[in-house]
């Protein structure tokens, strides 16, 4: 069950809102209870079985943080990260691992390995680094630890992050755990910020998937540098709203049932430097591994070589956690490039740089990035990028993938992408006569949205969230 289909829109959603707000006049202990076991039920429609995989681990992270505040032992932190990242090996890296291992082995005249991909439970990476961060800040006595098992759980499986984020960290949302409510506003908010990611999802995000798709599935080589440059300004934008529009279905939802959930983008493709782009894009994750990897291997305060090779080593596991590929490792290693080669002196240069050209570098890094990313293999990747860069003699051109469409869709999604709409609600309101006029042409709009959205959701529009796979 995903927010962008009719069962959570229709079914499960105005179930959830009513019986929440049917407990409101209780104790709030009694909504706590309620929102908890909607959300194990949210989670075991899609993963049946393995939800009691994450509610043993739930136990376990509440024991282990439990002991932690009492003893506050290196050694039993230690076994608290091992049994977390366990999950993730046994789940996501094993075959990986074990086809990496098979390949050394036949380099030395063994036999390959038996290699059996498993099921990915939904969200196993959201949910370990959640677990994480808390056991390690009860470590560090930067929070208590949580006393009621009722609220930790209900910090862990709440549903509107569960599954594909933001990663919340149990400190920001301790109090709301405890004692929230929620004004007509705050629901307001909420509402307005799950449409638009709706929007996002279902009028950008699907339709510039289908471009993508079409231009992936076939061999680099055939495609003419116009063509490749479609697919990957397609993917570019197609990966930003669709991961963005979950957030702010998140970030609304939450608003909804009286949390507030901290901002996972800021307009990245706005960015002046890769560096700038990393304080931008999914800032729940970056800021994850700058607190609980980059700092604790020394950050920046040894010397320049130790600062580089701890950026390389934050980016190198980034893109592992993304994925376990070898093009995820290779995105991650070359966004720790860039970085380096930023703190080396271009940074500097950029400050001087005119500021269309600062975009125009941070576009077309990332957009090469994006390439890896997308690809199955690292050789696709290369012969890829040779498209982009028309050193192939391709068959397909840009126009055999151009649709009607597209071509509304492209330039408002480029749009979008930049802060367009909140300049607009600004002027907006330095507008006084006009504010009752506005109010009126935003409740309109996202009716509108709404209304297309579940058009497009109900002819059948519909493409898995990319970071489900995560």
């Amino acid at each position: 069950m995903v927010f962008s289909s009719p069962i959570f829109l229709f079914l499960f959603l105005p179930l959830m809102l009513a019986g929440y707000y049917l407990l409101a006049g209780m104790f709030q202990s009694a909504r706590n209870v309620f929102l908890f076991a909607s959300s194990l039920f949210f989670y075991a429609w899609g993963e049946k079985t393995y939800l009691f995989v994450l509610l043993g681990s739930l136990i376990v992270n509440y024991i282990l943080a439990r002991m932690l505040e009492r003893y506050r032992s290196r050694g039993l932190l230690a076994w608290a990260i091992t049994l977390n990242l366990s999950l993730l090996v046994v789940f996501k890296y094993k075959a990986f691992l074990v086809a990496n291992l098979s390949g050394v082995w036949e380099l030395f005249g063994g036999s390959a390995f038996a290699v059996k991909e498993g099921h990915l439970p939904i969200g196993i990476s959201f949910f370990t680094f959640q677990a994480m961060s808390y056991v390690i800040d009860v470590h560090r006595r930067e929070v208590p630890a949580q006393r009621s098992f009722l609220l930790f759980g209900l910090y862990v499986f709440l549903f509107p992050h569960l599954i594909a984020g933001p990663i919340v960290r149990y400190r920001d949302i301790a109090d709301q755990l405890a004692k929230r409510r929620i004004s007509g506003e705050q629901f307001a908010l909420g509402v307005k910020r799950f449409i638009l990611g709706l929007a996002k999802k279902m009028l950008f995000a699907n339709t510039l998937a289908e471009i993508a798709d079409q231009i992936f599935k076939l061999p680099a080589d055939q495609l003419t540098l116009g063509a490749a440059w479609l697919g990957i300004v397609c993917y570019t934008l197609q990966i930003y709203f669709d991961f963005s529009g979950y957030s702010d279905m998140a970030i609304g939802l939450g608003k909804m049932f009286g949390f507030d959930f901290l901002e996972n983008f800021r307009y990245p493709y706005i960015a002046t430097s890769i560096t700038d782009f990393w304080r931008r894009w999914h800032i729940s994750l970056s800021s994850w591994f700058r607190d609980y990897l980059y700092i604790p291997l020394g950050g920046n305060r040894g010397s320049r070589l130790r600062t580089y090779t701890n950026l390389m080593i934050v980016f190198l596991l980034c893109g592992l956690w993304h994925g376990a590929s070898w093009t995820f490792i290779v995105w991650g290693a070359f966004h720790g490039l860039f970085l380096i080669v930023e703190r080396l002196g271009l940074n500097s240069a950029l400050d001087r740089a005119w500021r269309p050209l600062q975009h125009f570098y941070v576009l077309v890094a990332v957009m090469v990035g994006w390439v890896f990313f997308r690809v199955e293999t690292i050789a696709h990747g290369f012969t890829y990028l040779s498209a982009m860069s028309g050193m192939t003699s391709g068959i397909y051109l840009a126009s055999d993938f151009w649709t009607l469409e597209l071509a509304w869709v492209l330039p408002f999604a480029i749009l979008a992408a930049t802060p367009v709409r909140p300049w607009v609600e600004q002027q907006l309101t330095k507008l006084p006569r006009l504010e009752g006029v506005g109010s009126l042409v935003e409740t309109l709009g996202l009716g509108v949205l709404f209304f297309v959205s579940t058009v497009m959701l109900a002819a059948g529009t519909y493409s898995p969230f990319i970071y489900f796979r995560f």
